[in-house]
């Protein structure tokens, strides 16, 4: 098959479309043919070595495709299935023709790949930490990186909830954290007064999605730090948030499922900003690098 191989870690030029052999579906795996797959901020990490993986690697750390094959103990109806989910290895991962997983839901119909490959991730961690924060109808809570994948997730999950959001966000975004259901606030300075005008009555919670030293803020305008989570900065514990890391161990498909049901019914929007070839993986890299995609950024194999 062909995968995006990484001989050796470093800048994107290490990203080079070669042959490599075709997994095997393991016990309880299936072989997916993948069709699209998301390109993260964590992959731009792993491809620079801050993970520490072993080469050779193929990385890639959400996909969709079609079940070819399947291993022991997977009801062998799967194949020819659309599903969406995560390879089982950091190293075995989206950025090639195949992958196996045993982490996966099935797609609904009318959505396509590129909408489900970009939904995987964001729509896992989204609903976790919304689930740390224990959020009930009618409250109201501030999401930053409001237009991003996880932000944007964040946002619709909360508002299928009825709980009233603030999405922080860039000026030229605010439409679409607006056609979301979000209120649009503009990150920069005076952020916490224009999060204050925008919520007169008040913010119970606080989602960071962006990463930006914005922990301060949000402090400041809950009150406390008891009631944020933040999925993007390792900063947490200095101000007292409570940081929530996606992995193997914490990964789950149903929210995955019920975002890819809300895509099929109307209910729910995916921003891609750009698709490249699999032979263009680098320039992928490059340009979700520069935190400006306009949406997610998807590689077909």
């Amino acid at each position: 098959m062909k995968a995006a191989v990484i001989t050796s870690f470093g800048n994107p030029s290490v990203l080079r479309v070669s042959d490599a052999p075709r997994p095997d579906p393991g016990r309880g795996q299936v072989l997916a043919r993948v069709h699209a797959a998301g390109v993260n901020p964590a992959e731009i990490l792993a491809r620079a070595g801050a993970f520490h993986l072993q080469a050779p690697a193929i990385i890639g750390f959400e996909f969709a495709g079609v079940v070819e094959a399947v291993g022991p103990g997977v009801d062998e109806d799967l194949v020819g299935k659309r599903v969406a989910g995560w390879p089982d290895s950091a190293t075995q991962g989206s950025y090639a023709e195949y992958t196996v997983s045993s982490n996966y839901t099935t797609i609904p119909d009318g959505v396509s790949f590129e909408d489900a490959a970009a939904t995987v991730i964001g729509a896992d961690n989204a609903a976790r930490a919304l689930g740390l924060l224990h959020l009930r109808a009618g409250e109201t809570l501030v999401v930053t990186g409001a237009s991003g994948a996880l932000g944007s997730a964040a946002v619709q999950f909360a508002r299928h909830q009825d709980v009233t959001v603030i999405g922080v966000a860039s000026e030229a975004n605010a439409d679409f954290v607006r056609s979301i259901g979000a209120t649009p606030v503009a990150h920069g300075p005076g952020l916490v007064g224009r999060i204050r005008a925008a919520a007169p009555s008040g913010v119970d919670a606080a989602l960071d999605t962006a990463g930006k030293g914005l922990l301060p803020d949000l402090v400041e305008v809950l009150g406390s730090p008891d009631r944020m989570v933040t999925l993007a900065d390792r900063d947490a514990a200095r101000h007292g948030v409570e940081f929530s890391a996606g992995h193997s161990g914490n990964r789950d498909h149903r929210p995955v499922r019920k975002a890819l049901e809300l895509i099929a019914a109307g209910e729910w929007t995916t921003r891609i900003g750009r698709s490249f070839p699999l032979a263009d993986a680098a320039e992928a890299h490059r340009l979700v690098a520069t935190g400006h995609t306009g949406g997610k950024v998807i590689l077909i194999p």
